[in-house]
């Protein structure tokens, strides 16, 4: 069950793409959305520089500019999220009343990862790829705070859910992803298995693990088909992307997968390059 979904705002142009995956998402089950900006602290922010850079460039200008930006990303976060209430006719509120999609502001100023801590209180946390930050903002929420998140796709959406795909490989991290999105499955209008044989040689193991996988569905009242693609000519990513695209879904349902060593991330080469390139929306889980 999903009824507390925290939106991400970063003050950039994928603000509106991070509000509209998150209303999709709160109409599943009329869930509330929190939305978070972040502003840097320049009290922080004057620390860390004068700690790392000491006496290197005017610190003041610095700090001017920055202020600045942040009040300027600060408007346009505010911006989206007055726009979207209006346009879905939103109930503003922080209690819940357990009838309508509802929906708060919430702004933090600091230069730690604000982000990070919040999702954790929430049941789904949505993201965008903003290529004017660091992609560690996203992958610390996905690896490190124990709950599913939703990437956003570069252009807003007005329904998730409907036609789910799920890239099944018989694997501790798809198993938790197909656990989190059980939810969406139960809702959803149709389901796709999706699964990528990677060796040749007649190898039928994926095919009988994804059959597996939707006998086991059927038990929990869930249909599902399966599309297979076996030893593609091009990446797995974009196998996987394919038949998403071919079967109309919506969603693509994956789990990631990686490993902590001091402090770098190392994912799978289909978590990555989804990561970077997908134009679905992802709902991930490590």
């Amino acid at each position: 069950m999903t009824k507390t979904i925290l939106a991400s705002l970063s003050g950039l142009a994928s603000d509106r793409t991070v509000l509209e995956a998150a209303v999709a998402a709160a109409r599943i089950e009329g869930g509330h959305i929190e939305c978070l900006h972040t502003r840097i602290d320049a009290v922080e922010t004057a620390a860390i520089l004068e700690s790392t850079a000491p006496r290197q460039g005017n610190l003041h200008a610095h700090l001017l500019q920055i202020g600045a930006q942040e009040q300027e990303r600060s408007r346009h976060a505010k911006g989206v999220f007055d726009e979207i209430c209006k346009q879905y006719a939103l109930v503003q509120r922080d209690t819940p009343d357990g009838t309508a999609v509802s929906i708060t502001w919430k702004e933090s100023e600091t230069f730690l990862n604000h982000t990070l801590h919040e999702s954790r209180f929430h049941d789904l946390t949505v993201m965008a790829r903003d290529q004017e930050l660091s992609p560690e903002r996203i992958i610390s929420v996905l690896m490190q705070s124990g709950r599913p998140l939703l990437l956003a796709p570069p252009k807003p959406v007005d329904t998730i859910g409907r036609t789910v795909a799920i890239a099944w490989k018989a694997t501790a991290e798809a198993a938790r992803a197909l656990t989190a999105a059980s939810f969406l499955l139960a809702k959803a209008q149709k389901v796709i298995v999706l699964s990528v044989a990677e060796e040749t040689g007649g190898d039928d193991s994926a095919r009988s693990s994804a059959e597996r996988l939707v006998n086991q569905l059927a038990w929990q009242g869930i249909k599902a088909d399966i599309r297979m693609d076996a030893a593609p000519a091009i990446s797995t990513t974009r196998s996987l992307v394919d038949m998403a695209y071919d079967c109309g879904a919506d969603l693509l349902v994956l789990g990631a997968y990686g490993h902590s060593r001091v402090r770098e991330f190392i994912f799978g080469g289909v978590t990555r390059e989804l990561l970077a390139t997908g134009a679905l929306p992802l709902f991930m889980v490590r």
